[in-house]
């Protein structure tokens, strides 16, 4: 009993938590920029989904956040304006929310707790992937083409007709990545003995 507090007690500390964020913002920077090569296929949404997942939604908005600090403004693909930056930013913390309230549902709770039904929460996983992504690509293709029409109603139809080949890439993989690495990392934790804040309550 003492264990488990002095778990939850270390993972409540300030400085823990900035570390926890510069880890995973290292990784999704270092898989962006490995993939850089292939237009909207990046690691990094899980990431995001994942440190959500384990140590809350302030940590995953953190990740989010923070990775579209460096990425926004060093990237081999161009420069983000402070605009789009910002519908950037909001859109990846789709992906913090989704891990924060997927974590607290009745199907990942089996997940953590070791269960055998792997199977059916990758597909769950995976379909929470495809929803957070296209909410995400819904809005920052919409921000893409913001005031370069008429109307906020024909910049959200144009920029998503245009951005449309890039959304189904990204949603793609997305699935792929959530199905697979983010279940995987999920298991594989559990079974080194990390429980988050709220299993060690």
């Amino acid at each position: 009993m003492t264990s488990s507090h002095n778990a939850a007690s270390v993972l409540d500390r300030r400085s823990t938590k900035v570390m926890l964020t510069a880890v995973f913002t290292a990784l999704a920077l270092a898989t962006n920029y490995a993939l850089i090569g292939i237009p909207n296929v990046k690691i990094m949404d899980t990431l995001v989904f994942i440190a959500a997942f384990f140590f809350g939604l302030r940590l995953g908005i953190g990740v989010a956040v923070s990775v579209w600090l460096v990425y926004g403004f060093v990237n081999p693909n161009g420069v983000d304006t402070f605009l789009m930056l910002s519908f950037l930013m909001i859109g990846e913390c789709f992906y913090a929310l989704a891990g924060s309230v997927l974590k607290k549902s009745f199907v990942a709770q089996n997940l953590v707790r070791g269960t055998k039904e792997y199977q059916r929460l990758s597909i769950v996983f995976g379909l929470v992937g495809l929803l957070t992504t296209f909410a995400y690509d819904a809005l920052t293709n919409f921000g893409s083409w913001i005031f370069k029409t008429g109307s906020l109603y024909q910049d959200f139809v144009f920029g998503n007709i245009i951005g449309a080949p890039f959304s189904v890439a990204h949603e793609a993989s997305n699935v792929v990545f959530f199905a697979t690495i983010a279940p995987a990392i999920v298991v594989a934790a559990t079974r080194l003995g990390l429980r988050t804040p709220q299993d060690v309550s």
